[in-house]
């Protein structure tokens, strides 16, 4: 029975606790660089570099519902793509991003193709196939031109600002995962959002409703490769050099494991499961740094600490996919709901 206090009670506006959060969120991306070192910074500044191809890689299988495990070999695209212009063309930086989210859209149409007569299990082998021909294929070209140490760039200059420090590369992803999470929260509010989910869920009723089924699967690919391909390009100025064993398969399988863990079909999700997986090998780092020296178990983890993160990493993806399909952003929201319950807006 409901009371006349409950009745009376004020209730915050939905759009203004959005509002709080997002400005809370953002305060707090603002203030980082005062209070983290520089390395630390570097490692959030690369787990947002991978917030980027994991929210890339949601639009395809998160919103789309297609397979793709041919993110790695995009990111190599988007990072060769970028060593090629500014080492050999002399591109400016701002101009070879441009290039690099080009590169990344013309492969996803290629990688798009085989989507149009095959899904699941097949088109995660034809993606799988991309990857192995890429990297045979940029291998190659590096083999042929800089030799086995790889490309190394000059430092990035956006319009006369050289991002000669951790901090100015820092508010410069920032800004660029922003625009990507706007960019992809209004495409999946918009016709072309609404088509994508409607595909994922059910290609027949996709096609009844009269939905070019093969136009906006070729279209999924493309956009998400266009930002894998951009977010590559950072990657590469960010770290100063590109050297083919920075793209191995392992890399795919991670970003793929950020969008089941962050939620399919959560942009804020994606980015959540980006930091928690770029995040977890200095997680494992620390915990040894506190078990005692001496113990059988620190010296097991000490030797095969790799093989103990792809462990984890399977884990995780099993242990979410079978308790909480909707992953950490489906935890938040029954976390915030009951906040919100206790205070009583």
């Amino acid at each position: 029975m409901t009371t006349t206090t409950e009745i009376d009670r004020p209730r915050t506006p939905p759009r203004a606790i959005g509002l709080a959060k997002t400005g809370l969120v953002l305060a707090a991306a603002l203030a980082l660089p005062l209070m983290l070192q520089r390395y630390q910074l570097g490692l959030v500044s690369n787990a947002m570099i991978l917030a980027l191809g994991a929210i890339a890689l949601n639009v395809v299988m998160g919103l789309a519902g297609l397979v793709s495990a041919g993110n790695a070999a995009l990111f190599a695209v988007g990072a060769y793509g970028a060593a090629t212009c500014a080492v050999f063309l002399g591109l400016p930086f701002p101009l070879t991003l441009l290039v690099c989210a080009a590169l990344g859209a013309l492969v996803g149409l290629l990688v798009g193709l085989p989507a149009l007569r095959v899904r699941g299990i097949y088109l995660a082998i034809a993606t799988l196939a991309l990857h192995y021909v890429v990297i045979f294929v940029l291998s190659r070209y590096q083999a042929g031109t800089v030799g086995p140490m790889g490309f190394v760039l000059p430092k990035a200059n956006l319009f006369g600002f050289v991002l000669n420090e951790e901090w100015k590369w820092y508010y410069l992803i920032l800004v660029s995962l922003v625009l990507c999470f706007v960019a992809v929260n209004n495409i999946k509010a918009s016709r072309i959002g609404r088509a994508w989910m409607l595909l994922r869920d059910s290609p027949i009723a996709a096609a009844s409703q009269g939905i070019a089924v093969s136009r906006y699967k070729l279209l999924a690919f493309v956009f998400s490769s266009a930002i894998i391909g951009f977010s590559g390009g950072l990657h590469a100025y960010y770290h100063s050099n590109v050297y083919i064993e920075a793209f191995p398969l392992e890399l795919a399988i991670q970003v793929i494991a950020m969008i089941v863990i962050g939620g399919w079909g959560s942009t804020g999700g994606a980015i959540a499961g980006a930091f928690f997986i770029s995040l977890l090998p200095t997680a494992l780092s620390l915990l040894l740094s506190v078990l005692p020296r001496n113990a059988a178990a620190t010296e097991f983890l000490a030797r095969n600490v790799g093989d103990v993160q792809l462990i984890v990493y399977g884990g995780l993806i099993i242990g979410f996919l079978v308790l909480e399909p909707d992953g950490l952003a489906g935890l938040w929201k029954r976390w915030e709901k009951r906040l919100l319950r206790g205070l009583g807006t």
